[in-house]
């Protein structure tokens, strides 16, 4: 008779009910295999939050640099360790007159005269290798067009790391005029001195090439504050504060005037930067000790070397996550150009810090990452220490684990930290009562 003919004790060949013993084991089969999908479920999660995490970095990363770098009024560019363009801004294009997207890849030395081409070489060297923290050559920058550009190439390393294909360089090119003389006039500006210029683009470049990995973050803070104050003209002292001046999570001065002012304002509950945090434009203060905007703040300023504020809000995804807050001790010390470098610096230190929140981000996720596979790791050789004691298969050994797990109310994973760890005879003790 064939195996599949039909029961002949069950009428019209009808399947036989199945006994409640063997449903019962179906039921809990169908139960470890559910929880043992929900763990391996979590992990799946988590690596794809990893990898879009990953993906979300780099393209923001990439962003906020073009933003920043396509604002700024000088040519800038990035190269690798061998002097070859990683990156480049608008305006290094339009002195190349070479279409942006053409720039990644070509050696910085081709768009050089012969003869500035061993000097680029050697100062490339010096950066990638850390023989050098800056360079500055004089040289000729030919492009597509028939004019050639004089200017001042100023260069600074990522990282003194070695020349290796990771290692980046920053370049900054400010064009020059010469007299009849032959000597360098002072460069084209916009509408501010070219020390100014360069101050700003040096900042820039620096500020992006702040090291970001491990570095304390009130450090970081500190070493903003200080590019901020070089960029700013007519600024004598900088403070960033992170979070509500009410409550500020995390603070950098470059001086103690900075940190005292700060605080006055905090002892005040008013100010400048509390208003700029609030309202997430940027306040400008002529003169401070005169201004009647802040009441219960005047008082506190008699013996303050602080006329001029200017407070500028730090934004992540629109929304404000602290105060930049830049002091001059000069009266009307901040015009509209002067207002307009701080506002450029301040997008600069604001993609810094969100760069710092990503990669910190990141870290968590990867940290996660390795614990639900250390967990799930655990979780297998629980059973097999319980598959020995008890002389269990590998499902019963796991719904115990589950089961005691639920009753106790403690996560798995610990409960089988506990079995891994030598514990086994009392995790059975307590499953058995």
């Amino acid at each position: 008779m064939s195996n599949d003919s039909p029961d002949p004790a069950e009428p019209g060949g009808a399947t036989r009910p199945m006994p409640p013993a063997a449903a019962l084991d179906v039921l809990a089969d169908l139960e470890v295999a559910h929880e043992e999908l929900k763990v391996a479920e979590e992990e799946v999660r988590v690596q794809q939050e990893q990898i879009e995490a990953l993906l979300s970095r780099y393209e923001a990363e990439r962003r906020w640099r073009s933003q920043l770098s396509g604002l700024v009024p000088v040519a800038l560019a990035q190269t690798d360790g061998a002097g070859k363009l990683v990156d480049a801004n608008p305006a290094l294009a339009a002195l190349l007159r070479v279409p942006l997207p053409r720039l990644a890849g070509k050696p910085l030395s081709v768009y050089l005269q012969p003869e500035d081409v061993p000097p680029f070489r050697s100062a490339v060297r010096a950066l990638a290798t850390g023989a050098a923290d800056q360079q500055r050559l004089r040289i000729t920058l030919t492009g597509r067009g028939p004019a050639a550009t004089r200017g001042e190439l100023f260069g600074f390393p990522d990282a003194a790391a070695g020349q290796t294909a990771e290692t980046r360089l920053q370049w900054v090119l400010l064009s020059v005029t010469e007299g009849p003389d032959g000597s360098a006039a002072r460069p084209p500006d916009w509408g501010h001195g070219s020390a100014d210029t360069l101050g700003l683009a040096t900042a820039l470049a620096e500020l992006a090439a702040l090291p970001l990995g491990n570095e304390d973050r009130q450090r970081l803070l500190s070493r903003m504050a200080v590019l901020v104050q070089s960029a700013v003209p007519a600024s004598t002292t900088v403070s960033i504060t992170l979070g509500s001046p009410l409550d500020p999570q995390q603070l950098g001065s470059d001086s103690a005037v900075a940190q005292e002012l700060d605080g006055r304002q905090l002892q005040a509950g008013e100010g400048p930067c509390w208003d700029a945090h609030a309202t997430g434009v940027v306040v400008t203060v002529d003169d401070l000790p005169s201004d009647d905007r802040w009441p219960r703040l005047r008082p506190l300023l008699a013996d303050s070397p602080v006329r001029s504020v200017l407070a500028l809000p730090l934004r992540e995804g629109g929304e404000p996550v602290g105060v930049v807050n830049v002091y001059a001790a000069q009266a009307g010390a901040f015009a509209a150009d002067k207002r307009r470098i701080a506002e450029l610096v301040t997008a600069a230190v604001g993609g810094v810090l969100q760069n710092v929140a990503e990669r910190e981000s990141l870290r968590d996720l990867a940290a996660n990452l390795e614990k639900a596979l250390t967990s799930r790791a655990t979780i297998d050789q629980a059973k097999g220490v319980l598959m020995a004691l008890l002389g269990v298969g590998a499902d019963e050994a796991f719904t115990r684990l589950v089961a005691l797990s639920n009753r106790l109310n403690v996560k798995l994973r610990d409960l089988a930290l506990l079995v891994v760890d030598g514990h086994a005879a009392e995790v059975i003790d307590a499953a058995r009562r």
